[in-house]
This record gives structure tokens, C-alpha cells and sequence, in this order.
């Protein structure tokens, strides 16, 4: 009893102790958080992607605005009734319908079977040959569907559905195309992030950029430390490449001591809107295996095209010889996000990667494995569009027509935009050859807009941006976030919108 005693004694000694340690919650109030606006890290503050920046925010304020004084039933104090986002490559948002066929598919594949595929009534709701193809991308799926993780690259059969995808696109040889060299991803933006961060190493790193960008590239070296280097495309030859020009650059780089790894490549062009041509798509694979770059190939909007034709990276990479030789190493990115079926927000893509060693495809493996694995609903939507409805199956001619449809359609809004755009005075516009954008020159801006942007810190076209935006709608992406040469001003705009032709008119 006396040891009971004592032991009690010495543990409420010690609570009494620990109680007086205990700080209350009124005595937190002096202390720093952790994490604010200094302690953050300097290269995400320093990381810009204008696509959704200041322009794409206030025109978020605005439509809210519109919403609430709809809702109250009064006038609001804009001289518009809604917001027209010409801003980003979503259409979707810009009220492009879904082709049936794939969502036909999907919405088997998200079912439980006794509610799709093997419900009683599935045959009168549901083309055969969308519950034939889902049953199949169940059984690939290891009968788990959509709910479960897949492969780390992806499911094997939708791997194995790229591959024979860019077999019969370039026409290349059967089975030439290594299926586990493919992972698929959450749209092409991912596939993109895990290549730049296997390839800048250090903060010595730099990547060839074409000028304009996609601002994903610029984004994302700032976040990993790596140099931007610049390569600008010829304006005046409607967006050409000029192989002079990237032995510039890389010499330029070089001789500031960046060691320079890799090179981007968008084709169609994204601001620009251009399609290269097979020589110029060759002469660059020859630049990198010369220099040896390691060819980011941004390929996703390889069906956008309108005048031309599209010639992949890896069909010039093969017929020049590289591939046989081991001589070029080169990463080509495709996404559901672009071409006809523009499907954003299923976030499906893939990246196929020629030349690059097993090695360094498993440390890549390990990457994409701390993720677990890319969206299976963007899986298996890579899965569909490049192995849609064989010709003679119930749906394929409809399919085939939607498709076409689609496709006229941002045909006819191509010319629209860009030839409104180059008759406005004081515009010029080349036209979009390919991809979803055109990217006008503004030649002059009034010199009081100019003051007045550098007094409030933004660029001239981001000053003449919010100002469109206030008093038409309108929100586009000042061409200042793609990069630009000193003293050109301008803005990228999309041509999915229906309204493209009343864009161009309150532009004007």
C-alpha cells in the first residue's frame, strides 16, 4: 500500500509538471505561421501560367458578378450580359457537344455490370459495339473497372492500343513501337512535368523553348530551378523555324554555362497556330541528334489541322534513319484534352518515348508509381480515340460523322478569327494553319495606355487585355504570357467559341 502511495505521488508530480508546460490557445497569438507569403518557396512565387492568370481571375470576378445581379433580378454594371472565355483550349466550356460513341463507352465502363453491360435492357439503351468494347476494357482492367488503380504506366491493353495507334499513323513497321515505352498519363501536362524533372538535374539545366511558348514550360523550369532558353519562331514566315536560329540560341546558351538537355518542339503551334512542314520537322530531329537534345515533342494537336498536313516527330525520326541508329532521343505527347473530342476535363494523355534507355525508364517508372497511377477514366478515353469504331460496325458512320462535324467547324472558325482579326486597323493576324488559337499583333498601342500600364506594373497587352475584358466580355491571354520580342504586343485567343464571329466584331 505504501508503494501504491508513493507511486501515485510521483505521477501527479509529473502531470502537474506536464500541465505547466501546456501552452494555452491565447498564447499561441504572438507566434509566426509557418507558412506565408515570405516563407513560401520563392521559385512557385516566381512561376507564372498566364492561361488562368490575372486576365482569366477578373473574368471569374465578373461572371460571378453577372450571376448575382441575375439572381436578384437587377441590371449589373457591365455593358455585357456574359463572358465569352476565348482564354484556354476547353470545348467543352464553349458548348462543343461530346461525340457519343466514347462517352457511350465510358458511361458502361462506370456502371456496375448489372446496371450496364449485363442489364437485361443494355441492347436497347447502348450500340452493340459500345457494349462489346466496354466489356473488352473491363476485362483489361482485370474486371475492376474504373474504381480500382491500374498499372503504374497505365493498363497494358490501352498501352498496347497507342502503340498500333502510332504504328498506323506513321507507318511504321509492326511492332516497332515498344509498348513499355508508353505511360499513359493525367493529360499530356503530367507526362510533360515527369520528363522535364527526370531532365533538369541542376539549376545548370536549360531547355530550348520556342518563343512563343505554351507558358507550361516556362511554368515549370521556373518551379525546377532550370534555365529558359529562348528560340524565336519567324512571325513574318507565318510562326516558320528557322534552324539558323536555334544554333543561336544554343550557342548563346552555352556560352553563358548552361548546359542545355532538351528542346520543345509544338507542333501545331500553341499560341501560333502553325504546322510544320515534314523538312522542317526533320531539319529539327537532325539539330537534336547533332547537339544531342533529348526532342520534347508537343504533338497534341496533331488532328488540328486545317491547311498542311501533320508529320509526326517519330515518323521523321525513322525515316531519316535516327531511330535505327540509336542516334536521337525523343518524347512525343498526345491528349484527349485537343483535336475533335476536346474531353479536358476526363484528363487523359500519354507520352511515347523513343530512344530513351530501360534504366532511365524505370527511374521514370518510379516516379509515375509515387502518383500510383493517371486517371483510369482518362485512360481508357486515350484508349477510345485511338481505337474508335471499326469501319462497319453499328456506330461507325455516325461516329465518323460527329467527328467531321467537329472538325469543319473549328475549320470555318480558323478562317473566321484570323482573318477578322487581320483586317481590324492596326492588327495583323497570321492565319491558323492547325491547333485552336490565333495569336494577332496589336502595332499600335496609344502611348497612354503604355504609361499607363507601367504605372500599375503590368505589361501594355495585359493593360489592353483587362480593358477588352471590362467592356466586351472578352477574355483573352495578353501575349506578353507567352513570351514575345521586345516591343510586339498582342494576345492569344481560341476560335472554339460559336460566337467567334461577334468576338472578332466587338474586338473591332
Amino acid at each position: 500500500m505504501i508503494i501504491i502511495w508513493a507511486l501515485a505521488a510521483l505521477l501527479g508530480r509529473a502531470v502537474a509538471a506536464a500541465d505547466s508546460d501546456v501552452m494555452m490557445p491565447g498564447q499561441f497569438h504572438h507566434r509566426q505561421k509557418r507558412l506565408t507569403i515570405e516563407t513560401i518557396s520563392d521559385k512557385l512565387k516566381t512561376m507564372d501560367y498566364a492561361v488562368r492568370g490575372r486576365i482569366a481571375i477578373a473574368a471569374d470576378k465578373f461572371s460571378e458578378d453577372l450571376v448575382v445581379a441575375k439572381r436578384r433580378g437587377v441590371s449589373s454594371d457591365f455593358p455585357f450580359d456574359h463572358i465569352i472565355m476565348t482564354n484556354i483550349g476547353n470545348p467543352h466550356c464553349l458548348k462543343q457537344k461530346a461525340i457519343s460513341w466514347p462517352r457511350q463507352v465510358l458511361a458502361l465502363l462506370q456502371l456496375p455490370d448489372e446496371l450496364g453491360v449485363d442489364h437485361p435492357s443494355v441492347h436497347e439503351l447502348f450500340p452493340s459495339d459500345a457494349i462489346e468494347r466496354a466489356r473488352e476494357m473491363k476485362r483489361a482492367l482485370d474486371g475492376n473497372g474504373l474504381g480500382a488503380y491500374t498499372h503504374s504506366k497505365g493498363a497494358k491493353p490501352f498501352r498496347e492500343d497507342v502503340a498500333s495507334f502510332i504504328e498506323r499513323r506513321d507507318g511504321a513497321r509492326s511492332g516497332s513501337v515498344d509498348v513499355e515505352s508508353i505511360f499513359l498519363s493525367s493529360g499530356a501536362s503530367e507526362a510533360i512535368t515527369m520528363l522535364l524533372t527526370a531532365l533538369i538535374r541542376d539549376s545548370t539545366c536549360g531547355c530550348m523553348i520556342p518563343i512563343p511558348q505554351y507558358p507550361l514550360y516556362s511554368a515549370t523550369l521556373d518551379l525546377l530551378g532550370g534555365k529558359k532558353v529562348g528560340y524565336y519562331l519567324d512571325e513574318d514566315e507565318g510562326w516558320g523555324l528557322d534552324i539558323d536560329d536555334l544554333e543561336r540560341s544554343l550557342n548563346e546558351a552555352k556560352a553563358k554555362g548552361i548546359n542545355v538537355v532538351c528542346l520543345v518542339l509544338i507542333n501545331p503551334g500553341n499560341p501560333t497556330g502553325q504546322v510544320l512542314k515534314e523538312n522542317e520537322v526533320k531539319d529539327v530531329l537532325l539539330f537534336c541528334a547533332r547537339h544531342n537534345l533529348v526532342l520534347l515533342a508537343d504533338e497534341v494537336y496533331q488532328e488540328n489541322v486545317y491547311e498542311g498536313e501533320f508529320f509526326s516527330c517519330r515518323r521523321a525520326a525513322d525515316e531519316l534513319g535516327l531511330i535505327d541508329q540509336d542516334s536521337v532521343q525523343l518524347c512525343s505527347f498526345h491528349s484527349v484534352s485537343k483535336g475533335v473530342y476536346g474531353e479536358c476535363g476526363q484528363r487523359g494523355g500519354y507520352v511515347e518515348m523513343t530512344g530513351i534507355d530501360s534504366d532511365v525508364i524505370n527511374v521514370l517508372f518510379k516516379l509515375a508509381a509515387s502518383k500510383l497511377c493517371s486517371n483510369s477514366t482518362g485512360q481508357a478515353m486515350v484508349s477510345l480515340m485511338v481505337r474508335g469504331p471499326y469501319k462497319g460496325d453499328v456506330s461507325y458512320d455516325k461516329h465518323e460523322k460527329e467527328k467531321q462535324a467537329i472538325y469543319e467547324g473549328l475549320k470555318d472558325r480558323a478562317k473566321i478569327m484570323s482573318r477578322g482579326l487581320d483586317k481590324i486597323a492596326g492588327f495583323s493576324c497570321k492565319s491558323a494553319s492547325g491547333a485552336m488559337y490565333c495569336f494577332p499583333r496589336i502595332h499600335h498601342l496609344p502611348k497612354g495606355a503604355i504609361q499607363a500600364s507601367e504605372e500599375l506594373g503590368m505589361s501594355p497587352d495585359t493593360f489592353y487585355s483587362l480593358d477588352l475584358l471590362s467592356s466586351t466580355g472578352i477574355c483573352v491571354v495578353p501575349a506578353s504570357g507567352f513570351g514575345q520580342k521586345q516591343g510586339r504586343y498582342g494576345f492569344r485567343t481560341t476560335f472554339l467559341s460559336k460566337e467567334s464571329e461577334a468576338v472578332v466584331d466587338k474586338i473591332r
